[in-house]
């Protein structure tokens, strides 16, 4: 169902931002006011830029050097997990999914995560290392939105390279 966008994907980016991305400053703040998630699985760092019209994000994440997971994945040549890559992905949809329902890329004291759960990974795919130092955009981009469920595509790019492409469902618990 989604092929076409995972093998785009694969090679560009998913949007690229047009005359309507704003620029923006969404930090740690922001970010835990969309995001369920806390330290040490909150995956961005900042979102940079939204794109209302084409429905998509640009979010920055750097892979610390210091993260304990590079002690076994793998010790003489270090690599960041897929796993947690896909998992960044999937912050930064839902961090997308969160701004277009507000309709604006300002975040107040009222804003909250929604509970939400992961149903699906439609298609996953790594192409590239992502090691220890580095400062990877993510990029997300919406496809479907219900009420109850979500579907985005997102990748993470490693100077101006995709190096990793998903494409997720997540369900709506609660409005």
């Amino acid at each position: 169902m989604y092929e076409a966008i995972a093998k785009k994907g694969r090679r560009r980016a998913l949007f690229e931002p047009g005359g309507e991305a704003r620029e923006v400053g969404l930090g740690r703040e922001a970010l835990e006011r969309m995001l369920p998630h806390r330290d040490p699985f909150l995956m961005l760092d900042r979102i940079d830029l939204v794109d209302f019209e084409q429905q998509g994000l640009r979010a920055r994440r750097r892979i610390d050097p210091k993260d304990p997971v590079f002690a076994g994945h793998f010790p003489s040549d270090p690599v960041y997990p897929g796993v947690l890559l896909i998992e960044a992905i999937g912050q930064a949809g839902i961090a997308l999914q969160h701004l277009l329902r507000r309709g604006d890329a300002e975040i107040g004291p009222e804003d909250s995560p929604r509970a939400l759960r992961l149903t699906k990974v439609h298609h996953a795919s790594f192409q590239g290392a992502v090691r220890p130092g580095d400062e990877i955009e993510l990029r997300a981009h919406a496809i479907e939105d219900s009420d109850y469920v979500s579907v985005c595509a997102g990748q993470v790019l490693l100077d101006g390279q995709v190096v990793a492409l998903a494409i997720f469902e997540v369900f709506m618990l609660e409005d």
